[in-house]
């Protein structure tokens, strides 16, 4: 961990993240927040729906947290009479929910109401020499979203100052013509193409637009990378400069290192404007060289095909909410690599810019998705109330924003859209099609289809890319029926899990890991999920029946805030259903409880979809796919737990995820027999409890492959403190409820209090419990099943003394140096 975090911080050194030009600076800091009677000063980004507290009133689908209504964030900007003479002044907002309008001295200039959108306003026209007042007013309507969306300034701010003369707002688009793919080396040739775009004002007049193309080269030194720049081409034109203009550049690399999910490598282009007096802006973009073709047997990176081991990641971060933080996400996506994760979807809708910049250099390929919803609305006040004026202007503005990011492979132009089923409506995705073939020809469309009819009728055509969601006994029928279309799962399994919570008898329908009534949990034996979805072994048939699916994303990396489905009343997932019978089911199911939020009580705030659960600790889940997704890891995994008491002499069945082929049970040294893996996971069903310890071994080739021991705890004797990451602004720190040996006591749930002592702040806790209402700012909560995390912020230098006490227990410290 100690060496990612070093040649991040490196690399964010040596190299520009998102594309942007000298003069951009953050703008995040000091700000006055006034919504209602609330009136304080804050710094950004901020989501105003995780600063209040959970309310069972609310509805659970968008997390029961009051992220609706109006607010203002104020700040003062200072303008020297030079800068406002000589500079073009503008606000970049990379996320406001929603429905901004940007103001400056009272005059309004500009805004944008989609709330995952990107935009900047230009605040010369209303700025003085002084002090200026800027304003961001934001109208979040409810009943806008199916899941949690935030409320605020949740992503970060920017001011940028540019010469009267300089490269448009995401003004740069690099493409690159790779040949002669030297595999083994990672290398090839490369034709580069630069388009950038000017702004002037004034009269057409002469400068010169010249372009570096920068490596990174890194060298291993003692304890650290080592990162050195280095030029290694070079072009300058001499042009007419005017409003508008275009100037195209090209560059021949030789032998240029190739992007890939294992070697993430990146360039830089390093822009001027220029007069023979003066370097009037300089612009840098970061890229990735590398070649990215579906076929119609799969997806290829480089030459080599490359399966799609991808999930579907809503934007909101657990208990940080809808905030954008880097270390969260660095610590998030690690957790995903290290799963064997290569690819994310951005579910449904633009991700903050930093998250494209980490999948960049972290590796991962990315669906860059716009929206949920086109003209059939899903809620009241959904995207469907913005699509006919807004549409365009959202998909160029999410296209030339991320173009030049090599992690993003398709553009994704909705998800579940009702459409599918209209052919009136059809026009619909064939002209978001067109609109990005036109802006980025390099990259194919897609979208999540959830609506069988539609694969078969010419509405397949309007896209470039197929995606299911939760249908892959189509894969088959579909490729036969469209020869030369790529098809993926754009969705899939969407099983359901509480970590650490098992319910028995196990039984294999996929409805009976839960019931409608307390504890509200849903069993982790990972066979369970709604009516229109499956466990991952069912995806898995298919995807291994059909080799031309270029892969899946499943439904979710991580659990998320709202939509705790199967405890949730959206009747929008009726499409996703494969029957008429199974969505009568449903319907008939939410109807028995009750006509309002305020009749059902029903506590559940979060998702049950995700392989790890909203407090970052894995699931059972993360083995399985871990298990297929790295078959070269030496692994195996065990579960349920083995601290049953009360369940003496009563059949607890276990089960075995492995990438190995065999494995052999042992119940307190006693063989339960030795077992190969029949589909993706090896089961002993009738194992009957007795406290002790469960001892698997796995094989693989006959040889031992790996092995696992769990042991039933006795009661808590200490809580332990440890941290899985530390990053420049947040540490995580895990909070481990233990036995007099060490066993995790996996039916804990003792009250913890947190304390941080020296430069920092504690932010957030939680447990990962869907249905648990404390506040994710209380540095109170109750441990879920042995486990319960802190995130704290650093405010200074020096160390940082975190420390957990509970009635009973030794209070636990850890220092953060």
């Amino acid at each position: 961990m100690k060496k990612l975090i070093l040649s991040l911080m490196m690399l964010a050194a040596g190299l520009a993240a998102t594309a942007q030009p000298a003069g951009r600076t953050l703008f995040n800091e000091g700000w006055i927040f006034e919504k209602g009677d609330v009136r304080r000063s804050l710094d950004l980004p901020h989501d105003w729906g995780v600063d209040g507290a959970f309310d069972q009133t609310y509805p659970g689908e968008s997390g029961k947290l009051p992220w609706w209504g109006k607010a203002v964030y104020r700040k003062q900007l200072e303008i020297t009479a030079e800068e406002l003479e000589t500079k073009d002044i503008r606000l970049e907002i990379d996320g406001a929910m929603s429905h901004a309008t940007v103001s400056v001295n009272g005059t309004e200039l500009g805004g944008w109401p989609y709330g995952y959108a990107s935009f900047a306003v230009d605040l010369t026209p209303a700025l003085k020499a002084g002090s200026n007042e800027i304003a961001v007013c934001l109208d979040n309507p409810e009943e806008s979203s199916r899941w949690y969306p935030g409320g605020g300034l949740y992503r970060n701010v920017w001011i940028t100052k540019t010469a009267k003369t300089s490269v448009a707002h995401w003004g740069t688009y690099v493409t690159a013509e790779v040949r002669n793919i030297r595999t083994m080396a990672k290398v090839a040739d490369a034709g580069l193409t630069l388009r950038v775009t000017l702004r002037h004002a004034g009269e057409k007049t002469v400068g010169m637009v010249r372009t570096q193309i920068i490596s990174q080269d890194r060298y291993r030194g003692e304890g650290e990378d080592m990162v050195v720049n280095r030029v290694v081409a070079e072009t300058r034109s001499i042009e007419y400069i005017e409003d508008g203009k275009t100037v195209w550049q090209t560059f021949d690399l030789q032998q240029a290192r190739l992007w890939s999910p294992d070697d993430p490598v990146m360039y830089l282009a390093r822009t001027t404007v220029e007069t023979p007096d003066e370097v009037l802006d300089t612009y840098e973009t970061p890229f990735g060289v590398r070649l990215a073709e579906w076929r119609a047997d799969g997806f290829y990176l480089n030459g080599k095909k490359t399966f799609l081991k991808g999930v579907c990641l809503h934007h909101d971060a657990g208990a940080l909410g809808a905030v954008w933080n880097d270390d969260a996400w660095v610590r998030r996506l690690k957790m995903l690599k290290e799963m064997g994760c290569n690819a994310i979807r951005t579910s449904h809708n633009p991700p903050a810019p930093e998250f494209l910049d980490l999948c960049d250099r972290m590796g991962f390929l990315v669906l860059d998705e716009l929206t949920d919803t086109w003209t059939v609305p899903k809620k009241e006040h959904g995207y469907a109330e913005l699509f006919d004026e807004w549409v365009e202007k959202d998909l160029v503005a999410m296209i030339h924003r991320d173009r030049n990011h090599p992690s993003v492979i398709a553009w994704s132009i909705g998800n579940e859209c009702g459409e599918q089923g209209m052919p009136e409506k059809w026009e619909i995705p064939r002209r978001l099609t067109n609109i990005c073939h036109r802006e980025d020809p390099t990259r194919p469309t897609t979208a999540g289809n959830d609506n069988p009819w539609a694969a078969s009728q010419p509405y397949a055509e309007t896209i470039d890319l197929y995606g299911f969601n939760y249908k892959p006994h189509l894969y088959a029928s579909f490729r036969d029926s469209h020869p030369g279309k790529p098809l993926y799962g754009s969705e899939t399994a969407s099983c359901i899990s509480t970590r650490g919570y098992y319910r028995f008898p196990v039984e294999e329908e996929k409805g009976k890991g839960w019931s409608m009534e307390a504890p509200f949990q849903v069993s982790s034996y990972d066979l369970y999920a709604p009516g229109w979805a499956s466990k991952p072994d069912y995806e898995w048939e298919f995807e291994d029946q059909v080799p031309e699916c270029a892969g899946e994303f499943v439904w979710t990396g991580y659990d998320y805030l709202g939509e705790p489905t199967p405890f949730n009343m959206d009747p929008s997932v009726l499409t996703n259903f494969h029957t008429d019978e199974e969505r009568e089911a449903f319907k008939k199911m939410v109807a028995g409880w009750g006509q309002t939020i305020a009749d059902v009580p029903l506590p559940s705030r979060s998702s049950y979809f995700g392989i790890i659960d909203l407090a970052g600790f894995p699931k059972d889940r993360y083995w399985i796919y871990q298990a297929r997704w790295r078959p070269e890891l030496p692994m195996v995994h065990v579960l349920p737990h083995w601290t049953w008491p009360g369940r003496e002499g009563l059949v607890t069945p276990v089960h075995v995820y492995t990438s190995g082929d065999e494995a052999e049970l042992f119940i307190n040294g006693k063989s339960q027999g030795r077992k190969a893996k029949e589909g993706y996971r090896i089961r002993w069903d009738d194992v009957v409890y007795q406290p002790g310890t469960v001892k698997v071994i796995a094989y693989k080739d006959g040889a031992v492959w790996a092995q696992e021991e769990v042991r039933t705890a006795g009661p808590v004797k200490r809580a332990v403190l440890t941290t899985d990451f530390a990053g420049e602004d947040l540490a995580f720190i895990t909070a481990r409820l233990e036995d007099k040996d060490g066993t995790l006591v996996p039916d804990a749930d003792n009250l913890l209090a947190f304390n941080v002592k020296g430069p920092a702040v504690l932010v957030a806790t939680d447990a990962g419990d869907p249905t648990s209402h404390t506040p994710f700012h209380s540095p109170e909560l109750r441990a879920f099943h042995g486990l319960a995390s802190a995130v704290v912020r650093r405010t200074g230098p020096g160390p940082v003394t975190v420390s957990v006490a509970s009635d009973g227990l030794k209070t636990a410290k850890i220092i953060l140096p």
